[in-house]
């Protein structure tokens, strides 16, 4: 198998690198001039061709793409610019950042030059922020390509391409590509429904008609202590406080920002160290990049992510206080080294295409949830969205470790549990969790008297090196067990 990173260099090219910058800019032209003006969107200009229409390269290689939205929607179907020589059948497929195969989508054989597209066997849903990868496995090389294209991060119709963004992988069989060559674009590309975020209509339905197999129980107040959790009266912004306008940028690049009592109406998008938010009420999200060195207080605030698919507040490096947060699919996220206290989480809007996974607050590692108030209470919508969890926490991206759940209530939720404990099975990182700690939380019974449709937690293994369960009640008495 031949490697990329020693052959590459010998080719008797010539490239002028400054034109070629100039042309991977004209890849990310807006198609019609406006950004977000089409509800259906894509990463690439198409009209732009390769520079090289037939790579000499022959070996087997994954070929794709590094990309966020920054809008929420669903992706449909995958592309790829298929070159002369590329005359079979192939594979494409969507990636979670960390691997974990989302869909695919076949390509029959062809002999048409040119871009093609596919639809995958099923549609991703897309939260605002998420990483994801697209590409496609060639067995025999052969495929279009310009280098010098993603040599700095590039912005363009609601899209983000980080540098090398270009990504590939030798083998004999599809894989998830990771390494990068000269910024190399392998013009592999998405067809992008973006979800408008608009009010539903008066008149709508709030709820589907149930059936036998979808019926799950109305979250019940009779069961929660009467007193000593966050609520409404005691997070988001206090009482008396007189908002004005925000006028400032909403992606924030100044270290030590401080914004403090405001009405703000976009999302904000958090690229610098030390930024405070307190006494503010924002119409959108509050995140960073899962990767990033960014970092934030938000305190004393209102989020409200809409209804459509979104993080409330994300994704690493943050502290969370007496914050109230509702809509979107997920209240809060947390990749890495987050604290979120006296907080109250709930009210994630109905998903009414069926698709979107729903929780109160997700859970990666180093996460401390102190003190707060967690519900997930959105209606199920066929054929699968609603909630998961007040508390999921399964290892999708990474593994599940290091964390501290200590005198939360969970409400009782209509998802399948309220809490995922680290160790779902059949996880890419199922393997390996520790430090998982569940102390003095207080679960409320709800109707069916188990928290969840199934029960109160899930996926802890009391085995694992450090995990710990203690002092976890029901609200109206007697001991909650952990359960595998």
């Amino acid at each position: 198998m031949s490697d990329r990173t020693t052959r590459l260099p010998q080719r008797k090219q010539v490239v002028v690198v400054a034109a070629a910058i100039a042309l991977a800019l004209a890849f990310f032209l807006a198609r019609g001039g406006a950004e977000g003006a089409a509800a259906t969107t894509s990463i690439l200009d198409h009209s732009v061709k390769p520079a090289t229409p037939v790579d000499p390269d022959r070996a087997g290689v994954e070929l794709g793409v590094k990309f966020v939205s920054k809008r929420a929607g669903t992706i449909t179907s995958i592309q790829f610019y298929r070159s002369s020589a590329q005359k079979r059948a192939y594979t494409g497929t969507v990636w979670s950042a960390s691997g974990a195969k989302l869909a695919t989508a076949s390509f029959p054989a062809s002999t048409r030059a040119g871009w093609q597209t596919a639809k995958l066997n099923r549609p991703v849903a897309v939260s605002a922020g998420q990483k994801l990868v697209a590409s496609y496995y060639t067995p025999a090389g052969a495929y279009a390509a310009t280098e010098w294209a993603f040599t700095k991060r590039i912005k363009r119709n609601g899209f983000r391409v980080p540098v090398d963004g270009g990504v590939y992988r030798y083998g004999s069989a599809s894989g998830f590509p990771t390494e990068s060559w000269h910024g190399s674009n392998y013009f592999v590309d998405v067809v992008f429904h973006r979800r408008p975020s608009v009010p539903r209509p008066s008149g709508t339905p709030t709820k589907p008609k149930p059936s036998a197999t979808s019926v799950r129980p109305t979250p019940s107040p009779t069961s929660t202590p009467k007193s000593g959790f966050p609520s409404e009266r005691t997070t988001g912004v206090p009482a008396g406080t007189k908002l004005t306008a925000y006028t400032g940028p909403c992606t924030i690049t100044a270290a030590n920002t401080v914004i403090d009592a405001k009405a703000i109406n976009c999302s904000l998008d958090i690229q610098a160290q030390g930024v405070v938010i307190s006494r503010s009420k924002i119409n959108g999200t509050v995140a960073n990049d899962w990767d990033s060195t960014a970092s934030f207080t938000i305190r004393d605030s209102e989020v409200n992510a809409g209804n459509n698919l979104g993080t409330g507040i994300g994704n690493v490096n943050y502290t969370a206080l007496r914050v109230h947060v509702t809509g979107g699919n997920r209240s809060m996220n947390c990749d890495n080294a987050c604290t979120i206290r006296d907080s109250y989480v709930h009210g994630q809007f109905r998903d009414d295409t069926g698709l979107a996974h729903e929780s109160g607050i997700r859970m990666s590692n180093h996460t401390v949830l102190r003190h707060n108030t967690i519900a997930c209470d959105a209606p199920d919508v066929p054929p699968d969205a609603g909630c998961s969890a007040d508390l999921t926490g399964y290892g999708d991206f990474a593994v599940v470790e290091n964390n501290l759940i200590e005198r939360n209530l969970f409400k009782a939720s209509t998802g399948g549990y309220c809490a995922y404990g680290g160790s779902t099975p059949d996880k890419p990182y199922s393997n390996g969790v520790n430090n998982i700690s569940f102390l003095n939380n207080v679960f409320e019974r709800g109707e069916n008297g188990k928290c969840g449709v199934w029960g109160p937690i899930t996926s802890f293994d009391s085995e694992a090196p450090g995990n710990t369960w203690s002092g976890n009640v029901w609200g109206d008495g007697g001991t909650v067990p952990p359960a595998n």
